[in-house]
């Protein structure tokens, strides 16, 4: 079993949020300085059509972006004083099981069961864990980042 820090995936998926976020803001830039020249390929009604529909692609991925980026926020004083949460929790399921056309199973979104609460929850890992198995976890409160500590050996 892999281990991957919290620390190291934290900040993965920080940095992959603001590469959207910039790439949102460079289309939108860009399709504002060059809208003439849409409307003058396509055609005044298809260039606009053009326009709107990409100005409300990347208008979602900004605001998805920031919306992203804000829960990440209020999680960088927790991760720099390694104020995890630690919990026993056993895998239900993955949120994405199985991809349908090529079989892949990806298994970075576990679908967990705390074991102390009955409370269920979806962490975002880049460890390997199996279904059915019970794990200790350590993750952030916010963005639900988590790592693998170690695999609980059931004795029942």
């Amino acid at each position: 079993m892999k281990k991957t820090p919290i620390k190291h995936l934290y900040w993965l998926s920080m940095i992959s949020i603001i590469f959207v976020l910039m790439c949102s803001i460079a289309g939108i830039i860009t399709l504002i300085i060059k809208h003439n020249e849409c409307i003058i390929l396509f055609g005044d009604l298809f260039g606009s059509l053009f326009l709107l529909v990409f100005v409300v692609i990347f208008t979602i991925m900004f605001i998805c972006s920031i919306r992203k980026i804000t829960i990440m926020v209020k999680d960088i004083k927790l991760l720099r004083n390694k104020e995890y949460i630690s919990i026993t929790a056993k895998v239900l399921s993955f949120k994405k099981n199985e991809d349908p056309e090529s079989g892949v199973q990806i298994n970075d979104r576990p679908i967990v069961l705390r074991l102390d609460t009955g409370e269920i929850l979806e962490l975002s890992i880049n460890d390997e864990v199996m279904i059915g198995e019970t794990y200790k976890f350590n993750y952030l409160r916010h963005s639900k980042i988590a790592e693998v500590v170690e695999k609980i050996n059931d004795k029942r």
